[in-house]
């Protein structure tokens, strides 16, 4: 029972410690906003697409044979 009771404490202050620590991180945090759409992550006028054409490097087909079905006479 010991080291039962040894363990369940030690669990304890880990998950104490555990929570001050992500706490103190999450403070520094507050002026960081989550952003709903890409767009403002990007410098107006940084980005200019010159050709919209899609190459793909390469180009995997897997071919599974279909069993035949038999008739029934």
């Amino acid at each position: 029972m010991v080291i039962a009771e040894a363990i369940g404490i030690a669990i304890v202050i880990a998950l104490i410690i555990a929570f001050i620590g992500t706490s103190a991180l999450r403070s520094e945090l507050k002026s960081v906003s989550t952003a709903t759409e890409a767009n403002v992550y990007i410098k107006q006028g940084s980005f200019k697409l010159s050709n919209e054409q899609d190459i793909y490097v390469c180009k995997k087909v897997e071919k599974t044979e279909r069993p035949k079905q038999q008739s029934q006479q």
